[in-house]
């Protein structure tokens, strides 16, 4: 059987105090630092928490503002188009409103060379008409009665 020492209770006794200062000396000042530590790692858990947090409404501040920008990009080359489209009918329309005007000063011009070209053929016919007037009466008729004669016949042939 199991003899009970003196030895045998000295041993658990030492063991006892032994775990009593244990206790006193390297379990506490452990549980401290331990406990210390632990508080320290939920600090930064919490800081890096709160960081991303606050990190992901930037990007979303930053995504929305991007969004607003390239939407305001979108509408700023729409109204340039829209602008140029503009700018481009004026033009357009500009050229045909310079195209009918020169249209109309070339008739204008055909017109009047065409009112000429009719003034210098009556002219040659007046005085064609005087030449055979005059072999045909046979004597020389004077300025005066031709300058009559030749204005009496542009009158009439400008009425026709």
């Amino acid at each position: 059987m199991l003899k009970f020492d003196l030895n045998f209770l000295w041993v658990i006794i030492n063991l006892i105090l032994f775990f009593v200062l244990m206790r006193l000396v390297l379990f506490k000042p452990i549980k401290k630092a331990m406990d210390k530590r632990q508080e320290l790692i939920d600090s930064e858990l919490s800081s890096a928490r709160n960081a991303n947090a606050e990190a992901e409404e930037k990007l979303k501040d930053y995504e929305s503002r991007i969004a607003g920008y390239q939407s305001e990009g979108e509408q700023i080359l729409s109204d340039a188009r829209d602008s140029a489209k503009a700018e481009y009918d004026k033009i357009l329309e500009r050229a045909d409103t310079d195209a009918e005007a020169i249209r109309e000063t070339a008739r204008a011009q055909m017109a009047a060379e065409a009112e000429d070209a009719r003034k210098a053929a009556r002219e040659e016919i007046a005085s064609l008409a005087m030449q055979a007037a005059e072999k045909i009466v046979g004597a020389n008729v004077s300025a005066a009665t031709d300058s009559a004669i030749f204005d009496e016949f542009l009158q009439e042939s400008s009425e026709d």
